[in-house]
């Protein structure tokens, strides 16, 4: 984890196919983890919390299907 990248959320937004908004809107909820940087005015996301949230809800879009 060492060299796990940090992305904007504009860029986790790309990932996940959301808007940037939506992004930051998880961010504030605790729906996706993050870190504020820059005087705390600025969110990181990591890319293996993306990794383990995209695999959260491919999980919870098969349990749904059953």
């Amino acid at each position: 984890m060492e060299d796990d990248k940090l992305l904007t959320p504009e860029e986790t937004a790309k990932i996940l196919h959301v808007s940037p908004d939506t992004v930051r809107g998880w961010l504030r909820k605790g729906v996706i983890k993050g870190t504020k940087v820059g005087g705390g005015r600025l969110w990181r996301i990591s890319e293996s919390t993306i990794n383990e949230f995209i695999t959260a809800a491919k999980g919870e879009s098969t349990r749904k299907a059953e």
